[in-house]
């Protein structure tokens, strides 16, 4: 019973997240625990591209909608970022990675739809220089958040 209990209090903070492209044509569910953290990096191509991602198991992830408007930019076989062929949303990525666990998705948590992410944990990394160092960690504050305007 106490396995039963614990595995219930950790799959209770799981929740399940809609997402899409800007156009909507690419649209996504996801099942995430906000509290295990998120990354923000700042190599240029997460910089370019607005990515703040969550990492998730293939399981946890759905795509509901837009298989076909899906795009490809990928620099190798190990990792595949998917972009909405109409209007050019980076929405998630996925691939096989052992240093990452294996098989994952990535989501863009900027295409969540509707999520309120304040307070959750993020980790910036320093890909820029292929560090991958750790240089902070900070809860998440939306800057368009009542919150945000009442410290200003």
């Amino acid at each position: 019973m106490t396995t039963s209990s614990s595995t219930s209090a950790q799959s209770s903070r799981v929740q399940s997240f809609k997402g899409s492209c800007q156009c909507g044509a690419v649209r996504f569910e996801l099942d995430l625990d906000p509290s295990a953290g998120t990354i923000r990096c700042n190599c240029t191509s997460c910089t370019k591209t607005g990515w703040w991602s969550a990492v998730v198991k293939p399981e946890a992830f759905r795509l509901v909608a837009g298989r076909e408007a899906l795009g490809d930019y990928s620099r190798s076989e190990a990792s595949h970022a998917r972009f909405c062929g109409t209007c050019g949303v980076r929405t998630f990525s996925h691939g096989n990675v052992p240093e990452l666990g294996g098989a994952y998705y990535s989501v863009n948590l900027n295409c969540l739809d509707g999520a309120n992410l304040t307070g959750i944990p993020v980790r910036y990394l320093d890909g820029r220089h292929d560090t991958w160092a750790e240089l902070a960690q900070a809860p998440y504050v939306s800057p368009f958040s009542p919150m945000a305007h009442a410290r200003a």
